[in-house]
């Protein structure tokens, strides 16, 4: 059997929850112990969990990743966008929708609107796997199109 670690293997097999890897030190803290899960810092794995985990011992809920005025402006963005505000602009053939919550819906000239959740993303590092790329020889105006409205157009709004 090929492995690409005997060390991880070896741990792996023992049940030991670390195992230490002289051939790669971590990035941030220089340590050689490594995760036998996912070959990450043990002691930045550590670290990053320790401070919810007393948290959450303690019967307090753990930190989270969005601010309350966050979490606010998101809701009042998702309400603006069921209440049908957008921005809209016209490229030759192509008209594209730009929604509050930074969705982007191109609609072509045969009215197939295409707005797939990742539109932005998949524009702009999977050219090729984008069904949205393999439609840019027959619209030269595409790259305009989904490059040219602003990302965040709104201004944050006010929770009501």
């Amino acid at each position: 059997m090929r492995v690409s670690s005997a060390d991880r293997f070896s741990a792996f097999l023992d049940g030991v929850p670390f195992y230490i890897a002289l051939e790669r030190p971590c990035a941030k803290c220089g340590s050689f112990k490594k995760r036998t899960r996912d070959r990450s810092c043990y002691g930045c794995h550590l670290r990053r969990g320790g401070e919810n985990f007393e948290r959450v011992k303690a019967g307090v809920s753990p930190i989270v990743s969005r601010s309350k005025d966050g979490h606010l402006d998101l809701l009042a963005r998702k309400k603006a966008e069921r209440e049908g505000k957008f921005i809209a602009a016209e490229f030759g053939q192509l008209s594209v929708r730009r929604y509050p919550t930074g969705r982007l819906e191109v609609t072509f000239p045969d009215g197939y609107p295409y707005a797939p959740p990742s539109v932005d993303r998949q524009w702009r590092h999977r050219r090729g796997a984008s069904p949205l790329w393999n439609r840019a020889p027959f619209f030269p105006t595409l790259p305009c199109a989904v490059g040219g409205l602003p990302a965040a157009p709104f201004a944050p709004l006010a929770p009501e």
